[in-house]
């Protein structure tokens, strides 16, 4: 059994944070790199 204490469920908010925060980061980066993708796309179909 796991020892449950007030710190390791911190602890656990945490990490859970930290998931939440990289997620929302790399969901930015895709969204940004998506983005570029498109400029790219539309410069070379007006160019």
């Amino acid at each position: 059994m796991k020892l449950i204490t007030p710190f390791t469920i911190l602890n656990q908010k945490f990490n859970e944070m930290d998931l939440i925060r990289d997620a929302m980061n790399n969901r930015k980066l895709a969204t940004e790199r998506l983005h570029d993708d498109y400029r790219k796309m539309y410069k070379h179909q007006f160019a």
